[in-house]
């Protein structure tokens, strides 16, 4: 299934990248074309979401850029319609949210 499809419009300034981690996890990076001095010329990217599965997508929002929540937040056709920023949501400050 092609996931680039069903990924929301992303902001200005701004474009998707799909990294395949298994058969099974897909990481969705929200990729910054703004080049901060902190970077040293590296890009800057943040973890947007994860999509899991073989058949029935299912997409979970990350802990951090490594890990996703293991309850599924929406399924893949309901992407679009979530937030071009990240489902990214720090519940005591942001931690891990650049690669």
């Amino acid at each position: 299934m092609n996931i680039e499809s069903y990924l929301p419009q992303a902001p200005d300034g701004f474009h998707f990248e799909v990294e395949i981690v298994s058969k099974l996890v897909t990481k969705i990076w929200l990729v910054h074309h703004k080049e901060y001095d902190y970077a040293c010329g590296r890009v800057v990217r943040t973890i947007h979401s994860f999509v899991k599965g073989s058949m029935n997508l299912k997409v979970h929002k990350p802990k951090n850029a490594k890990t996703a929540y293991v309850r599924s937040f929406c399924t893949l056709e309901e992407l679009p319609q979530q937030s071009g920023y990240s489902l990214f949501k720090p519940k005591n400050g942001i931690t891990a949210l650049f690669d």
